[in-house]
Protein backbone atom coordinates (compact mmCIF):
# COMPACT_ATOMS: atom_id res chain seq x y z
CA UNK A 1 0.00 0.00 0.00
CA UNK A 2 1.26 3.45 -0.80
CA UNK A 3 2.13 6.07 2.11
CA UNK A 4 0.10 8.58 0.32
CA UNK A 5 -3.18 6.38 0.48
CA UNK A 6 -2.96 6.01 4.23
CA UNK A 7 -2.81 9.91 4.67
CA UNK A 8 -6.02 11.10 6.55
CA UNK A 9 -7.56 14.22 4.14
CA UNK A 10 -10.61 14.09 6.25
CA UNK A 11 -9.72 15.30 9.51
CA UNK A 12 -11.83 18.14 11.22
CA UNK A 13 -12.65 20.06 14.66
CA UNK A 14 -13.70 22.97 16.56
CA UNK A 15 -11.34 25.73 17.37
CA UNK A 16 -11.90 29.00 18.95
CA UNK A 17 -9.14 32.00 17.74
CA UNK A 18 -10.85 34.79 19.07
CA UNK A 19 -8.93 36.92 21.21
CA UNK A 20 -5.24 35.24 20.40
CA UNK A 21 -2.65 36.87 18.40
CA UNK A 22 -1.04 35.28 15.55
CA UNK A 23 2.68 34.55 15.99
CA UNK A 24 4.77 36.81 14.16
CA UNK A 25 7.94 34.86 14.96
CA UNK A 26 9.33 38.29 17.00
CA UNK A 27 8.32 37.70 20.05
CA UNK A 28 11.46 36.58 21.07
CA UNK A 29 13.27 38.68 18.90
CA UNK A 30 16.17 41.04 20.91
CA UNK A 31 14.80 44.56 20.88
CA UNK A 32 17.44 47.86 21.08
CA UNK A 33 17.32 50.59 23.98
CA UNK A 34 14.53 52.93 22.78
CA UNK A 35 11.48 54.80 22.60
CA UNK A 36 8.30 52.42 21.43
CA UNK A 37 4.48 52.67 21.04
CA UNK A 38 3.00 49.22 22.77
CA UNK A 39 -0.61 47.83 22.95
CA UNK A 40 -0.88 46.09 26.47
CA UNK A 41 -1.71 43.07 25.12
CA UNK A 42 -2.49 41.25 28.14
CA UNK A 43 -2.05 41.58 32.27
CA UNK A 44 -2.59 38.94 34.97
CA UNK A 45 -1.61 38.39 38.61
CA UNK A 46 0.05 34.98 38.76
CA UNK A 47 -0.53 33.93 42.73
CA UNK A 48 1.67 31.13 42.22
CA UNK A 49 4.68 33.71 41.97
CA UNK A 50 3.34 37.01 43.29
CA UNK A 51 0.00 37.49 44.34
CA UNK A 52 0.79 41.24 44.57
CA UNK A 53 2.60 41.72 40.81
CA UNK A 54 0.67 42.47 37.91
CA UNK A 55 2.18 41.37 35.12
CA UNK A 56 1.52 43.29 31.59
CA UNK A 57 2.68 41.58 28.35
CA UNK A 58 2.92 44.53 25.70
CA UNK A 59 3.27 44.32 21.85
CA UNK A 60 5.34 46.90 19.63
CA UNK A 61 3.37 48.61 17.85
CA UNK A 62 5.20 50.70 15.45
CA UNK A 63 8.76 50.57 14.05
CA UNK A 64 11.54 47.93 13.31
CA UNK A 65 10.45 45.72 15.74
CA UNK A 66 6.44 45.42 15.51
CA UNK A 67 4.94 42.60 16.76
CA UNK A 68 7.80 41.76 19.04
CA UNK A 69 6.27 41.41 22.86
CA UNK A 70 7.85 42.71 26.06
CA UNK A 71 6.80 41.49 29.76
CA UNK A 72 7.19 43.76 33.28
CA UNK A 73 5.41 43.86 36.36
CA UNK A 74 3.93 46.01 38.88
CA UNK A 75 3.87 45.85 42.46
CA UNK A 76 0.12 46.28 43.71
CA UNK A 77 -0.15 49.34 46.42
CA UNK A 78 0.20 47.78 49.88
CA UNK A 79 -1.64 50.83 51.15
CA UNK A 80 -3.41 54.58 50.01
CA UNK A 81 0.27 56.06 50.71
CA UNK A 82 2.07 53.45 48.99
CA UNK A 83 4.50 55.22 46.78
CA UNK A 84 4.29 52.62 43.92
CA UNK A 85 1.29 54.89 43.20
CA UNK A 86 3.86 57.10 41.30
CA UNK A 87 5.24 54.53 38.82
CA UNK A 88 0.64 53.30 38.56
CA UNK A 89 0.04 57.47 37.65
CA UNK A 90 2.82 57.06 34.89
CA UNK A 91 1.11 53.72 33.51
CA UNK A 92 -2.52 55.24 33.48
CA UNK A 93 -1.17 58.76 32.13
CA UNK A 94 0.94 56.10 29.18
CA UNK A 95 -2.24 54.03 28.51
CA UNK A 96 -4.05 57.61 27.41
CA UNK A 97 -5.98 58.48 30.80
CA UNK A 98 -5.92 62.57 31.47
CA UNK A 99 -5.13 64.15 34.72
CA UNK A 100 -8.77 65.25 35.18
CA UNK A 101 -10.02 61.63 34.84
CA UNK A 102 -7.22 60.78 37.34
CA UNK A 103 -7.51 63.80 39.57
CA UNK A 104 -11.05 62.43 40.83
CA UNK A 105 -10.43 60.05 43.79
CA UNK A 106 -9.90 56.58 44.29
CA UNK A 107 -10.12 54.56 40.94
CA UNK A 108 -10.85 50.83 40.28
CA UNK A 109 -8.20 49.19 38.59
CA UNK A 110 -8.68 46.11 36.56
CA UNK A 111 -7.32 44.24 33.50
CA UNK A 112 -10.11 46.04 31.04
CA UNK A 113 -8.34 49.36 32.15
CA UNK A 114 -5.43 48.40 30.31
CA UNK A 115 -5.97 45.98 28.05
CA UNK A 116 -5.74 46.85 24.13
CA UNK A 117 -4.89 50.32 24.71
CA UNK A 118 -1.40 52.14 23.41
CA UNK A 119 0.85 53.08 25.96
CA UNK A 120 4.16 54.28 25.42
CA UNK A 121 7.79 53.06 26.46
CA UNK A 122 10.83 53.80 27.12
CA UNK A 123 12.80 50.30 27.13
CA UNK A 124 16.42 49.19 27.80
CA UNK A 125 17.29 45.36 27.07
CA UNK A 126 19.26 43.18 29.85
CA UNK A 127 22.51 43.93 30.41
CA UNK A 128 21.47 47.47 29.54
CA UNK A 129 24.50 49.67 32.27
CA UNK A 130 24.79 45.85 34.12
CA UNK A 131 21.48 45.57 34.67
CA UNK A 132 19.79 41.61 34.70
CA UNK A 133 16.76 42.21 33.89
CA UNK A 134 14.62 44.45 30.89
CA UNK A 135 13.93 47.95 31.88
CA UNK A 136 10.35 49.42 30.76
CA UNK A 137 9.24 52.99 32.00
CA UNK A 138 5.54 54.16 31.16
CA UNK A 139 5.94 57.30 29.97
CA UNK A 140 3.08 60.18 29.21
CA UNK A 141 2.60 60.67 25.20
CA UNK A 142 4.30 64.04 25.28
CA UNK A 143 7.17 62.91 27.89
CA UNK A 144 8.06 60.01 25.57
CA UNK A 145 7.76 62.47 22.31
CA UNK A 146 10.18 64.72 24.52
CA UNK A 147 12.70 61.99 25.34
CA UNK A 148 12.47 60.17 22.20
CA UNK A 149 13.66 63.35 19.96
CA UNK A 150 16.31 63.79 22.27
CA UNK A 151 17.29 59.81 22.53
CA UNK A 152 17.15 60.25 18.55
CA UNK A 153 19.30 63.41 18.33
CA UNK A 154 21.99 62.42 20.47
CA UNK A 155 25.79 61.89 18.32
CA UNK A 156 26.37 58.72 17.19
CA UNK A 157 29.50 56.40 19.65
CA UNK A 158 32.21 56.08 17.38
CA UNK A 159 33.31 52.45 17.37
CA UNK A 160 36.73 51.68 19.46
CA UNK A 161 39.86 49.93 19.03
CA UNK A 162 40.97 47.66 21.40
CA UNK A 163 43.27 50.36 22.76
CA UNK A 164 40.44 53.08 23.24
CA UNK A 165 40.79 55.12 19.84
CA UNK A 166 39.36 55.07 16.58
CA UNK A 167 42.48 55.34 15.70
CA UNK A 168 45.20 52.16 16.16
CA UNK A 169 43.74 49.31 18.01
CA UNK A 170 45.36 46.71 18.45
CA UNK A 171 44.85 43.42 19.78
CA UNK A 172 47.68 43.59 22.61
CA UNK A 173 49.85 41.68 20.54
CA UNK A 174 51.13 44.42 17.99
CA UNK A 175 48.53 43.44 15.15
CA UNK A 176 45.95 45.72 14.64
CA UNK A 177 42.35 45.46 15.18
CA UNK A 178 40.25 44.95 11.82
CA UNK A 179 38.05 47.63 11.22
CA UNK A 180 40.49 50.39 13.02
CA UNK A 181 43.35 52.86 11.31
CA UNK A 182 46.60 53.21 12.72
CA UNK A 183 47.95 56.34 13.56
CA UNK A 184 50.86 56.00 10.93
CA UNK A 185 48.60 54.97 8.26
CA UNK A 186 46.94 58.05 8.59
CA UNK A 187 49.89 60.27 8.85
CA UNK A 188 51.55 58.34 5.68
CA UNK A 189 48.02 59.51 4.09
CA UNK A 190 48.55 63.05 4.93
CA UNK A 191 52.60 62.87 3.89
CA UNK A 192 53.18 63.20 7.33
CA UNK A 193 55.35 60.49 7.96
CA UNK A 194 55.73 59.87 11.58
Amino acid sequence: MNEQDTMDRSWNFNLNVSGVAAPTGSTNMEVTEGYYKVVISDCYVNPERNSNRVIFKMTISEGAFTGTMRTTGMKSPSGAEDNVRYYWRGLLESCGYNPTELDTGELSIAPGTFLNRAAYIYFAPKGHEGSEWEKVNFLSPIAWTNKKEAFEARPAVAPMGTSGSVLGGSNGVGHPVPGTTSKSDVLAKLGLNA
